[in-house]
């Protein structure tokens, strides 16, 4: 009896700690690998540069990663979206943001701010990257407060305030 319990009280954090470790290790897929986002918050792995991004490579292993319907499904939309975008499959890519936004994933609504802040995939509307920013913001993406300030120092702006521009300067915490 006395081992049986020993053996108990040994065996469940060891089992408990195997399931961690491969619950962990099965989050990090390709996808991940190929395109994680530096504003992501929820991110598993390290950020990869726009730039750096192998397009083809990326749409493919998120393609697969999506075909799996596991509980990052979101993300790996959002992370798609990104190797739409550097192909400049706009449409794709605004597709992916979509879904992941719907689905609330909160780094992709920083991309959809990211989109219609820039003006490259779809129409520039600031009010509306204004309104997203903030979301994202207040959900936890820091990066969101760059964005922010920089809108708010955009000339262009009907709502320009410099003063509140470095405001949100301060509130952006980059690693």
């Amino acid at each position: 009896m006395y081992w049986s319990q020993t053996l108990k009280k040994a065996v469940i954090p060891l089992v408990a700690l195997i399931v961690s470790i491969s619950t962990e290790a099965r989050a990090i897929d390709v996808c991940d690998l190929l395109g994680s986002l530096e504003a992501d918050p929820l991110s598993v792995s390290a950020p990869v540069a726009f730039q750096d991004i192998s397009s083809t490579e990326l749409v493919e292993a998120c393609s697969v990663a999506i075909e799996k319907k596991d509980v990052d499904l979101a993300r790996f939309h959002l992370l798609r979206a990104r190797g739409h975008l550097r192909s400049g499959s706009y449409e794709e890519a605004i597709n992916d943001i979509t879904k992941s936004h719907e689905m609330g994933y909160v780094a992709a609504t920083f991309a959809q701010a990211s989109l219609y802040h820039f003006g490259e995939a779809t129409p520039q509307d600031l009010t509306k990257a204004v309104s997203l920013y903030e979301l994202a913001y207040n959900n936890g993406i820091t990066w969101a407060a760059r964005g922010l300030s920089l809108i708010y120092k955009d000339f262009s702006f009907s709502g320009y305030d410099p003063e509140l521009s470095k405001e949100w300067l301060k509130r952006f915490k980059h690693p």
